[in-house]
């Protein structure tokens, strides 16, 4: 929810990377002709085609990937056909956020650069992309030209996943999708298995889909810290499978939801992944005991599958899922505002919640992903709930720089917006599976998930939709999977298991 890729050579937490949103200070003009130049590594032929970025860092003591400081600019451009012996220049002409090059106080400032070549998948570290391992320093001297110069050295490559005993990768071409994007789309993920599933080789398993947040795929079966967030291997012994909501999606994370724009992803699952996953594995077929969660971007597609194939699922648990009521979208009503960035005093709305306070607005939020390209969360939601634009591209809710919202982009979201839906299709919905969608976010939400979620509350009460919400209170987007909610979080799956005899 609202993250940038930022600088990943390490993959940095989301928190970490939003501050880069930050402005608080006002710049400073010196007359100074600044510039970085970029040149590619002797082993690095080309030609590349891509879009360059560079991050910069005004305390040089801090390091990239760690919490930014408050005065961060950045810079792009776009490249094409760049070859060995070419140097690629950022100026005062370059694509800026916070401030332009030649605005740059006094001092130096430590940069890195990635260019991004990989327009399938949208992580900053997709395989193919060109980064910098060493980090530049330019010294700004006021009224004087200030060159530096950088050295991209180093290619993200495909990363392998590391199969072992207990875990094991499905990756599946989609005929669904692949019909639609007219290329060939894979669906990916990673399976856990419990030691009890190759001790009892006759035993049938409970199965759990889990669609991670923002910046996690299938990957995250291979991380400790994750399985522990989903509370793999407390309560009773079940199957779990981690999605890949990121791959191959070019305006960003598509959460499985079946998009006009990104495709069928939501269908793709249950008809040809869980199929898939049933027959090559020892989970259950039965509905009952199939179960859907996620985080964050996940926490919508949960709900949004559980709503949409509530027949294939016994159990529904979000957390802190984006918007699900599009009256209060991240503190807008995308329906009545006219501005997105702006409320009706002139007022800059907020976003990153911290101790009570904004640390960002939804302007440097929107102007961050928009130096960065293709791919970021607000994309990703035009993507995800919008229609394409004549260019093929997913048409914008709102302008980029005013902010001003176009009502004709924002009705076509409507079957999306989950509180419209839901009061829609409830009698349909509620003769498939009642009561087994559950949702939770905390009190003090970051992205102000929790205006959403108690928007839909209400309006879900109005036709007595059998939908729990609840609201952890002093939890924020990062705490709320504590360990006190994972455990009861598993303590409601396995209730669902104990009915039904497994």
């Amino acid at each position: 929810m609202f993250t940038t890729a930022g600088f990943v050579p390490h993959t940095a937490m989301k928190v970490n990377n939003i501050l880069l949103f930050v402005i608080l200070l006002v710049p400073i003009l010196c007359n100074s002709q600044n510039k970085i130049q970029i040149h590619l590594a002797p082993g690095l032929k080309g030609p590349y085609t891509g879009r360059l970025v560079v991050y910069t860092l005004s305390d040089t003591t801090k390091q990239f990937g760690g919490p930014m400081s408050s005065d961060n600019a950045g810079f792009a451009i776009e490249v094409s056909n760049w070859g060995q012996g070419q140097v690629q220049e950022i100026d005062a002409s370059s694509h800026w956020f916070l401030k332009n090059i030649d605005s740059l106080t006094q001092g130096y400032y430590k940069f890195v650069a990635i260019l991004d070549t990989n327009r399938q998948e949208r992580a900053m570290s997709a395989p193919g992309n060109l980064y910098t391992r060493n980090e530049g320093i330019l010294q700004v001297i006021s009224g004087q030209p200030n060159v530096a110069s950088i050295i991209l050295n180093s290619v993200f490559l495909d990363r392998k996943f590391a199969k072992n005993d207990s875990i094991n990768e499905v990756k599946l071409r989609s005929d669904l999708l692949s019909d639609f994007r007219k290329e060939s789309i894979f669906l990916k993920a990673g399976i856990i298995f419990p030691a009890s599933y190759f001790r009892d080789t006759t035993r049938v398993f409970p199965v759990v889909y889990i669609i991670p947040g923002w910046g996690g795929t299938h990957f995250n079966a291979l991380s400790k810290n994750a399985r522990n967030a989903y509370g793999i291997g407390q309560g009773k012994d079940k199957v779990y499978v981690f999605l890949n909501p990121e791959t191959q999606t070019p305006w960003g994370l598509h959460a499985f939801v079946d998009s006009r724009v990104n495709g069928p992803w939501g269908t793709a699952l249950v008809k040809e992944l869980m199929p898939f996953i049933a027959s090559q594995f020892r989970v259950s077929k039965d509905p009952a005991l199939t179960f859907i969660t996620g985080q964050s971007s996940g926490g919508y597609g949960a709900i949004w599958l559980a709503l949409h194939y509530s027949e294939k699922f016994g159990g529904c648990w979000a957390t802190a899922p984006d918007p699900i009521d599009f009256s209060s979208f991240t503190g807008v009503d995308i329906y009545l505002e006219n501005n997105f960035y702006q409320d009706r005093l002139g007022r800059e709305r907020g976003i990153f919640l911290m101790n009570g306070t904004f640390r960002s607005t939804l302007r440097q939020a929107r102007l961050m992903e928009e130096l960065e390209g293709d791919g970021g969360q607000q994309q990703s939601f035009e993507a995800a709930f919008g229609l394409s634009g004549a260019d093929g591209r997913p048409r914008q809710l709102f302008d980029v720089k005013t902010g001003k919202i176009n009502k004709t982009v924002s009705r076509t979201w409507k079957e999306y917006d989950l509180a419209f839906y839901v009061q829609r299709h409830w009698k349909e919905i509620k003769k498939k599976r009642a009561g087994r969608i559950r949702i939770y976010v905390g009190s003090d939400d970051n992205f102000r998930l929790n205006e959403s979620v108690a928007s839909f509350t209400k309006k879900v009460k109005t036709i007595n939709a059998d939908i729990h919400c609840e609201v952890i209170p002093a939890a924020d987007h990062f705490s709320l999977r504590s360990p006190k909610l994972i455990a009861k979080i598993q303590q409601e799956m396995d209730a669902i298991i104990q009915q039904f005899g497994n």
